[in-house]
């Protein structure tokens, strides 16, 4: 792990396919039509976790987290240990722990592989007529819990990411962005933890008391939902 990725974490908020597309048609042949472009579900009453398979280990809710990072880290950090006022002798702390941890979770190969569900927020930008459905924008949703602050940072994302709706449920969207209406999305991301540098422990940069775990996940799938 390189020590200056702790120092370049940042809670902004990242946008996918948010400018040019030209081209897209073309792409959007080279891909796996079942990863970025899916359909835009409505929840109608229904759960989250209905929508996520059941071979999938779903980390929406705090104590779903925990228990999973008790499974695969044992015990939460000491955050007091971690923090100092100096912010290069801070830095230096948690790359020794990252470092201890990393060759701690060597032996959590299964766990490790197990496919998990966790939830970034979106919102809907351009309509794309060839795909009669909208690119969307998205950001990481931020989930408090026993062990701190958990932010899931996703890898390996498509370069092209489109949720098509119904046809009657277009013709609502369409009107509703006209009325210029902010439309949000939440985004199941399903995939995996990686192998090496699986958790980076941080502190917010909102916040410098506040510790911060951000689970690195290798993303597989995505599930798009018009938040109600």
């Amino acid at each position: 792990m390189k020590r200056n990725s702790l120092s370049s974490l940042t809670l902004a908020i990242f946008l996918v396919g948010c400018s040019a597309f030209q081209g897209l048609s073309k792409a959007y042949g080279q891909m796996d039509e079942g990863y970025g472009i899916q359909p835009l579900h409505e929840q109608k009453g229904r759960t989250i976790s209905h929508f996520i398979p059941a071979s999938i280990q779903p980390l929406l809710l705090p104590v779903e987290i925990e228990q999973y990072l008790q499974k695969l880290e044992g015990n939460p950090p000491d955050w007091t240990q971690l923090h100092h006022s100096d912010l290069a002798e801070q830095s230096e702390r948690l790359f020794q722990y990252n470092r201890q941890q990393d060759s701690a979770r060597e032996n959590k190969t299964l766990l490790l592989k197990q496919p998990i569900a966790f939830i970034w927020s979106g919102f809907l930008r351009q309509y794309l007529t060839e795909f009669q459905g909208f690119t969307l924008a998205l950001g990481p949703e931020l989930t408090n819990t026993s062990w701190g602050l958990i932010r899931f940072k996703p890898i390996d994302l498509p370069d092209y990411v489109v949720a098509v709706p119904s046809i009657e449920l277009r013709k609502s969207l369409l009107m509703r962005q006209k009325r210029g209406e902010h439309i949000e999305v939440m985004v199941v991301c399903i995939g995996t933890i990686i192998s090496n540098e699986s958790l980076i422990y941080a502190f917010s940069h909102e916040d410098h008391q506040k510790g911060m775990i951000l689970p690195v996940v290798s993303i597989q799938s995505l599930i798009y939902l018009l938040k109600s």
